[in-house]
């Protein structure tokens, strides 16, 4: 699937202790797209981050043409980095 400049990208995170969802003690998304300084967010503060359910968290971020990168960070109770690479195209007409 191709993911277009100029559109969102939706990603999620699920943070677990032994197997169970936990919320961690704050949640703090990081991303950038293509060129240029990265964008931070936190749950409950800056951006548009959403509690799902316990442990699990979502959000929709705009892209534009180039590499992304998006890192999700946990702290406290369920404390744990997670990383995400993507590509996106710019809009062929």
């Amino acid at each position: 699937m191709t993911i277009w400049a100029g559109s969102d990208q939706d990603t999620i995170a699920t943070w677990t202790v032994a197997g169970e969802p936990t919320d961690p003690t704050t949640v703090t998304l990081k991303f950038q797209t293509g060129p240029g300084a990265s964008t931070v967010w936190t749950f409950g503060g800056a951006g548009s981050i959403v509690r799902v359910s316990p442990g699990v968290y979502s959000a929709r971020i705009p892209v534009s043409a180039g590499d992304g990168i998006v890192e999700w960070i946990g702290t406290g109770a369920a404390a744990a980095v997670n990383v995400e690479f993507f590509q996106v195209g710019a809009l062929p007409l």
